[in-house]
């Protein structure tokens, strides 16, 4: 039976690893005959002839005011589309369904200083988590890994009935992009391995990280260039890279649609993020051919190890391991002989089932 879905989402712009997700889950409801609206404080880029988006606005100071405003006129709007099923993509009361791209608030929340815990935004978003995994809550959420059903039940004694682990889900034509010529395009030397980093967090992704490895192994005369896809400011990361003299050594690309082409015409995923719920972008590396160096914070490092496509550093973060790692893996015969393992892995069903999957939750459960 076709169903009426609500699916909210505080911003949507083309490059987040979310918004991916939001159009997959999306386009698969659509294809079933669902009928959906999209409610969501701003739009960026083109919106889909198939969708029907509510743009509420960006009323509010900070981020978190905008959120709070948005939530109360999602709702009074929805009166008059009565959905049967109230779809989040981010935390947030009132919902049916969650889709939990993120990470444990409160897990983080360990780490920070004491005087945050005061704040209002703080409190919110300590409040918006629990509204939706209180184990006195009815919210039904969909998780990307075992990490995160863990530190739900932990945190908020989340009842295991209302959590479902999801497989991993990219575009189905991701196989069909074909390699560029980066070394042409950007003026690498044949003799460069190339790096790839993509992530529009770049401190929350480790691009700093990326750079201090670099710079060691420029100082260990092995040579290589680091291509940075993503949209952050980059600033901080340029007064790096002049302080280690990497200023031909490191090329920021921006925002790209062609990620699928750039690492298949690169050498290396270097991800080693401080905290990330999935990491997607390590699934697109593994169905690109690309070996993956990535840290144990990042959810999907554990489909690093699954399926023997790079190396994952374990444990809390050193820079000196990093860059070890970094230097181990970059040799020609271990690189080599990672990429003749995965190779097989590019039209594996199970890194194309995420949106079918949830499709088929939702026609099952509501």
């Amino acid at each position: 039976m076709n169903k009426k879905l609500a699916l909210l989402l505080y911003r949507y712009f083309p490059f987040g690893g979310l918004q991916k997700d939001f159009m997959g889950i999306a386009g698969e409801l659509l294809s079933r005959g669902h009928q959906i609206k999209v409610y969501t404080r701003s739009w960026e880029g083109e919106i889909p002839d198939s969708l029907e988006v509510i743009q509420l606005g960006e009323k509010g100071i900070s981020n978190y005011s905008k959120n709070r405003i948005f939530i109360k006129k999602a709702f009074k709007s929805l009166a008059d589309f009565n959905p049967d099923i109230v779809f989040g993509f981010n935390k947030m009361p009132g919902l049916d369904l969650y889709f939990a791209a993120d990470t444990c608030f409160a897990a983080q929340a360990q780490n920070k200083h004491y005087l945050q815990k005061y704040t209002r935004r703080f409190r919110q978003s300590i409040n918006f988590e629990e509204e939706v995994f209180s184990r006195y809550a009815s919210t039904k959420t969909l998780l990307l890994n075992d990490n995160q059903q863990n530190e739900f039940a932990r945190f908020y004694k989340t009842p295991l009935d209302r959590m479902t682990i999801v497989p991993p889900g990219i575009d189905a034509d991701w196989s069909s992009y074909r390699p560029i010529n980066i070394r042409e395009k950007l003026g690498i030397p044949p003799e460069d391995k190339i790096l790839l980093f993509v992530g529009s967090d770049f401190s929350r992704k480790g691009l700093d990280r990326a750079i201090f490895a670099l710079s060691y192994l420029q100082k260990q005369k092995k040579t290589a260039t680091l291509v940075v896809i993503g949209d952050d400011l980059q600033t901080p990361y340029s007064k790096i890279i002049n302080q280690e003299s990497l200023s031909n050594k490191v090329h920021f690309i921006g925002p790209s649609q062609d990620v699928a082409s750039f690492m298949k015409s690169s050498d290396l995923l270097v991800h080693p993020a401080r905290e990330e719920a999935a990491g997607n972008i390590i699934i697109e590396a593994i169905v690109s051919g690309l070996p993956s160096l990535v840290t144990e914070a990042v959810g999907f490092s554990s489909e690093v190890l699954k399926h023997e496509s790079g190396a994952v550093l374990t444990g809390d973060f050193k820079q000196e391991n990093f860059n070890l790692l970094l230097s181990d893996i970059l040799e020609e015969e271990k690189l080599s002989s990672i990429k003749e393992s995965i190779c097989h892995l590019s039209d594996c069903d199970y890194f194309f089932s995420r949106f079918k999957y949830i499709a088929d939750y939702i026609d099952k459960e509501f």
